[in-house]
């Protein structure tokens, strides 16, 4: 599945905006309150994490896949 980047990393400011999704990870994040991390008692969310190899460096990156937009 081929992909254009979050805007929000370096990667993007760069130019090199898109690339092809290697692989679908799984991957546990914590709700955030105010910029800190909650305590633990709070559950994990699990969140698809996408591994992308970017055309114009040919580095892989992991982003979240929900922030990917696909082309």
């Amino acid at each position: 599945m081929r992909v254009q980047i979050p805007a929000y990393t370096d990667a993007w400011m760069r130019g090199d905006r898109y690339g092809e999704v290697a692989k679908i990870t799984k991957g546990k994040s914590f709700p955030l309150t105010d910029g800190t991390r909650r305590d633990t008692a709070e559950p994990a969310v699990e969140r698809e994490i996408a591994h992308v190899r970017l055309d114009k460096s040919g580095k892989v990156f992991k982003f979240l896949l929900i922030d990917c937009t696909e082309v």
